[in-house]
């Protein structure tokens, strides 16, 4: 097979988030396997993202030797959520498509169709030329489907998120990221049980373990401001799902010598108009800034410290696809209590450890275990040293790639032959297509120029 990988996800937004670094190392795994059992692998970038397209190059070159890295340009700028980029937005779509094709693949994998696009200029879709190019695409999760209610009130958001599930639908393949995310793909998209296979996720253990310096976490809890023995909750954003105000109500209903032992520190970036929210709920559950402490943008090297010495990290999530902070703090030797919704316990897969999120007594009841029992808390942290050997890149790639080599094997058999360059239509064909894509809005003469300009970088 011919595979080509698209790498946007490595560019875009994502790639300062899990998407992003997962997206990167489940990619490098499916393209070393790929090689080894003797397929062409190809790598797609986007010239869209200047910001780190070398690096991002090199880095393919040196875990990828033999694989040939290519480029497309799409119309700029064309992120979905300003209306008037919509013509662009499109148009980037069907060039990204084009210039695939013109690769002649056997297999595209998509890492995060649903996940970027909106706010920056990635572009991605599935059959929009009108051709029938196998695509696989990691399946993260649905959260803005299943709570639509707090994510997709009717709106511009909510079109675009509806469209870019329908092209998820057409793929021929989803590579979902724990059990419970495959599950939920075949009941809110009705995908067929065999076109959804569970790959599993995991964490960059080269990155994730524990920190053999202690003065330098000693550091970094003094410069934030920390004592020892403080829980953790690094929750990488603060919507909805991520629960903060049960958590600050479980902490309250703690005993005041227990917090007095045990901060609770909150590890993610704050606008100003966040940390007044949440100052508010800890004024409202009777916290002070003493027992809380929200720390802003903290960088990687710091949470690595952050994980070394807390107490314990807790993970009151209401929904994730995978996971994968409690993966991170186990697989830097830290106890972990999280909650027992969606994929959560997959990854902890121990269900002592396991609490309601939607009850701040359940959360309670498990940080004071910790406290009181230090039986309790030493089974959490053996289990810590062993529960992340159960995941691995090079497992997920190897299954992400058997289910390409089987999905394509049966395609063969129904008779899909790959697409070939001399068939593709031409740019004057593409632009024809485009007033049909987007009925009563019409390019400006830049517009057509970027358009011709990108299909001719595009056929290489």
């Amino acid at each position: 097979m011919r595979v080509v990988l698209d790498f946007q996800a490595c560019q875009s937004g994502s790639r300062f988030r899990g998407i992003g670094r997962g997206s990167r190392s489940l990619m490098l795994a499916m393209g070393q396997r790929l090689m080894e059992q003797g397929h062409e692998v190809m790598c797609l970038v986007s010239e869209a993202f200047q910001d780190g397209l070398d690096l991002l190059k090199t880095d393919i070159q040196v875990h990828l030797p033999g694989a040939f890295i290519t480029s497309f340009q799409v119309p700029s700028p064309c992120a979905a959520a300003w209306p008037e980029n919509a013509w662009r937005q499109m148009a980037g779509r069907l060039l990204r498509e084009h210039a695939i094709a013109c690769l002649e693949p056997d297999f595209v994998h998509i890492p995060a169709l649903l996940a970027d696009g909106w706010g920056d200029d990635a572009v991605a879709s599935v059959g929009l030329l009108g051709l029938h190019i196998p695509v696989s695409l990691t399946q993260h999760d649905l959260i803005p489907l299943v709570m639509a209610d707090t994510y997709m009130p009717p709106g511009p958001f909510r079109d675009y998120y509806m469209v870019k599930l329908d092209n998820a639908k057409r793929a021929d393949l989803l590579l979902a990221i724990s059990e419970y995310s495959r599950h939920e793909a075949l009941e809110w998209m009705g995908m067929a049980p065999e076109r959804v296979v569970n790959i599993s996720s995991a964490a960059d253990i080269a990155f994730w373990q524990p920190v053999d310096d202690s003065l330098a976490c000693e550091a970094t809890m003094q410069r934030l401001g920390l004592r020892p023995g403080f829980l953790l909750y690094a929750p990488g954003g603060f919507d909805y799902r991520k629960n903060l105000d049960r958590l600050f109500e479980a902490y309250a209903l703690l005993p005041g010598e227990v917090r007095a032992a045990h901060q609770f520190v909150i590890a993610s970036q704050l606008d100003p108009g966040r940390r007044e929210i949440l100052e508010q709920v800890m004024a409202r559950c009777g916290l002070g800034h003493d027992e809380v402490v929200l720390t802003d943008y903290i960088s990687d090297l710091d949470l690595k410290h952050l994980y070394c010495g807390c107490f314990a990290y807790v993970f009151p999530s209401l929904h994730e696809g995978f996971g994968l902070p409690a993966l991170e703090a186990m697989s830097c030797g830290v106890p972990v209590i999280a909650s027992n919704r969606t994929s959560i316990p997959e990854v902890l897969d121990m269900e002592e450890a396991l609490f309601d999120p939607c009850d701040p007594h359940s959360m309670a009841a498990r940080m004071l275990q910790l406290h009181t029992e230090p039986a309790y808390r030493a089974r959490l942290l053996a289990h810590a040293k062993v529960q992340p050997g159960h995941f691995s890149w090079a497992r997920s790639g190897q299954v992400a790639v058997d289910a390409l080599e089987a999905r394509h094997r049966q395609l063969i058999k129904e008779g899909w032959q790959p697409v070939r360059r001399m068939v593709l239509p031409d740019c004057a064909s593409l632009l024809a297509r485009m007033h049909a894509l987007v009925p009563g809005v019409e390019p400006t003469p830049e517009d057509l120029a970027a358009f011709r300009a990108c299909f001719e970088f595009n056929l290489g």
